[in-house]
């Protein structure tokens, strides 16, 4: 029993001393996870060494009845050490050394361990330094502030994200703060501090348990957009100039807030970040059948994003005549492939204000009929086509500007499984598919070992690329602000795929190309836009739509937030195939019969429409989720030891029951109204759901569409006798996910 006190009251000898160590340790690793994301800042063994040094300098701290010297001395030991381990130091010591001789060795010891021993020296002072500055209160509060306004600062103006960090930070300021409050209670009331120092647990478990209850309800709490604009922002707009950042496969820009938006991109050499839907109209397109408007594709994936290969700038171009048929890549000509004629007038609208270096059409145009501006034919001289890459590239000039409508013919391929089937996995001959095979050195091996795990029940060529596109569509969420603090890894791809795992079609459409190109695969990647809105669209939709309108001819509305990427693959005998991996698309396709069949999309293995949406919080959800769970339980605790204090507590029994299709599809309906209250969008109680989705349509007219297929659906499931199917509940599951994105 003696022995059992002696150690408790040397374990609590100076604990505030050692706790104010390890957060101030904590506080400080936030400040090197900072540097190992800024681009070549530190090298990987700089970070660490530094990291590693923290741990052991503060660990010595932690030890109890160690002062002065010996503390220090024991912490300069573990810093060479640590230096030593990470740098493979082998001590140089000729023998026999002579005294005069012995500080040149030293100093050739030394110096194999520089410049990393610099480091490691530097961050034990500023650990030291940091570790007598948190000690006070008011020295806690000035470096709070100053470290979260450089980690907001930093944030906000470059493609770091750090609020993670800064989540941290404030958790470390915070208890640092209540450690000195008690410090300072036991300084100032010695006799109440060991008339509490007997019950520690009533002390540390109200505590813990309000910060786990806290942090779980942040988790909660909706997004909610910046008020003000940044100052920097601010002063740029002043000056009449707009920020604009390219880091997502979309041109995003701001004139105000800084926000990035989604729109067609420009550049795609850096892909990743988050981004705000614009639904800017920019193209009208009057359509015989629906399709994605294809624009430009690359073909050099670097690790990071795509680039303009060498030999895609020095692909031969040909001048494109009206009513000419354009010719086909010689070397890679389809030869049993069939096709459907579609035909598209694209007109561009006001509100685009850009000049596009492409026109758009269905994969692929074939004939070009008409190019007007200002209401007669324009010079065609800058229209030229690329027959290896497809495109038909517009090099306009100040004297003649983007065309304001032109009409195309494609030759939209006819996706015959069966034959596609018997294409050989194996290239007869690479010659010209070279370039759409590359892959980066740097790429790590475990991309290709997820692929060949994903298509090992595949026989041939075209069920390997289908299991791949199903992997990635049903395996990750679609977000538009993915959860960039989990990346570590240097490939966009493998970050993807391993450590992020949500993102957006940039994400799913390059992960789908570069784990084809690992497979042998000839695969290039595609941007342009998705088919958008119609008229027709938002009279009828889903299965109502597939019976009217088969091939979903009509005039389509095209907005920035419909700008997209996916994926071609080369089929020997056939050409490029497109391919749509990312979670929540459909690709339209068309059967020999000329019918326009989606793709289906594999229902989410999650019964909440909002699984699949991206989590901006500063706090992740793993994380409020296991706050939570640990203040509930300390709470359920502490009920259950003071039972008998609560007459009042009563045990209930869990309440269960399996829902069918049309129950599922009435409770997400409520749970959609709901949310959508938090955003703006109420319901009074004298509405019915059809008054109420009116009077929301009136006030955003971009909600009619999916609101009405909503309602269809939900009167069918509530009122009707008639059962919806799994594919009728799949799509309404989408169209719920969808509106919750877009609110």
């Amino acid at each position: 029993m003696d022995n059992q006190r002696w150690w408790s009251r040397l374990l609590l000898q100076d604990w505030a001393d050692r706790m104010t160590a390890v957060l101030t340790g904590l506080f400080l690793f936030q400040f090197v996870l900072w540097i190992e994301k800024e681009n070549q800042v530190w090298l990987p063994e700089t970070v660490r060494i530094v990291e590693l040094t923290l741990l052991v300098v503060l660990a010595v701290e932690l030890f109890p009845k160690l002062y002065g010297a010996a503390r220090r001395l024991l912490q300069i030991i573990g810093v060479f050490w640590v230096t030593g381990a990470v740098t493979g130091f082998v001590p140089q010591w000729p023998a026999p050394v002579k005294f005069r001789e012995l500080g040149g060795v030293l100093a050739d010891n030394f110096m194999q361990l520089a410049p990393f021993i610099w480091f490691a020296l530097a961050a034990w002072l500023v650990a030291l330094v940091a570790n007598w500055w948190l000690k006070a209160k008011w020295r806690i509060m000035v470096a709070l502030v100053l470290s979260v306004s450089v980690f907001a600062i930093r944030d906000s103006f470059s493609f770091l994200v750090l609020w993670k960090q800064v989540a941290i930070l404030i958790f470390c300021g915070l208890f640092l703060l209540v450690i000195r409050h008690f410090a300072g209670l036991k300084r100032k009331n010695p006799v109440g501090w060991s008339h509490l120092a007997e019950y520690p647990a009533y002390i540390a478990l109200p505590i813990i348990m309000l910060v786990s209850l806290v942090i779980f309800l942040g988790t909660l709490a909706p997004d909610v957009r910046a008020i003000m604009t940044d100052p920097y922002t601010l002063w740029k707009n002043m000056r009449g100039e707009q920020i604009t950042v390219f880091n997502k496969g979309f041109s995003t820009s701001s004139v105000l807030g800084g926000d990035s938006s989604s729109g067609y991109s420009r550049n795609d050499s850096t892909l990743g970040g988050e981004f705000s839907f614009d639904y800017t109209p920019v193209l009208s397109i009057s359509t015989t059948h629906r399709s994605y408007w294809r624009g430009e594709t690359r073909s050099l994936y670097t690790g990071k994003g795509w680039i303009v290969s060498d030999i895609e700038r020095r692909t031969p171009l040909v001048p494109a005549a009206l009513e000419a048929e354009l010719p086909e890549d010689a070397r890679l000509t389809p030869t049993q492939l069939k096709t459907v004629e579609v035909t598209q007038t694209v007109t561009v609208l006001s509100e685009a204000d850009e000049e596009y270096p492409v026109l758009f059409g269905a994969y692929s145009v074939d004939k070009v009929q008409s190019v007007v501006r200002s209401g007669g034919n324009v010079n065609l001289a800058p229209l030229q086509w690329s027959p290896r890459l497809a495109e038909l590239r517009w090099n306009g000039s100040a004297r003649q500007a983007y065309p304001e409508t032109y009409t195309v013919t494609s030759q939209v391929p006819i996706i015959e499984e069966a034959e596609l089937r018997k294409v050989p996995s194996v290239l007869t001959s690479r010659v010209g598919l070279e370039e759409y095979l590359f892959l980066p050195e740097t790429l790590p091996n475990r991309v290709r070992d997820l692929a060949l795990q994903v298509t090992q029940s595949g026989t041939n060529m075209y069920d390997k690329v289908k299991l791949l596109e199903q992997y990635l569509s049903t395996t990750f969420p679609y977000t538009n602000t993915p959860d960039l603090g989990k990346g570590r890894s240097r490939d966009f791809v493998d970050r993807f795929l391993f450590e992020i795992k949500e993102g957006y079609c940039d994400y799913y459409s390059t992960a789908m190309a570069v784990m084809a190109r690992s497979l042998g695969f000839p695969a290039r990647w595609v941007k342009g836009y998705t088919p958008g809105a119609s008229a027709f669209d938002q009279a009828m939709l889903g299965i109502e739509e597939e019976l009217l309108n088969p091939d979903g001819a009509g005039d389509y509305t095209v907005r920035n937030s419909d700008a997209h990427s996916w994926v071609e693959i080369y089929f020997q005998g056939y050409g490029w195939i497109p391919f749509e991996p990312t979670a929540g698309f459909a690709l339209p396709l068309f059967a020999e019969e000329e019918e326009i069949v989606t793709a289906p999309v594999t229902e989410s293995s999650t019964d909440t429409p909002d699984a699949a949406a991206g989590d901006s919080r500063v706090i992740p959800v793993a994380v409020g989720t296991g706050a939570g769970v640990l203040g509930i339980s300390i709470l359920a605790g502490m009920l259950w030891v003071n039972r008998r204090k609560f007459s009042f507590m009563r045990t209930f029994k869990p309440l269960g029951r399996n829902l069918d299709a049309n129950q599922r599809a009435v409770l997400e309906f409520e749970r959609l109204i709901r949310y959508a209250r938090r955003k703006g969008y109420s319901r009074s109680d004298h509405e019915t759901v059809r008054e109420m989705a009116e009077r929301w349509i009136v006030k955003d007219k971009w909600l009619q569409k999916d609101m009405e297929s909503l309602l269809l659906l939900f009167e069918k499931a509530k009122y009707s006798d008639a059962r919806i199917s799994e594919e009728e509940l799949s799509v309404f599951s989408r169209t719920v996910h969808k509106l919750r994105e877009q609110m």
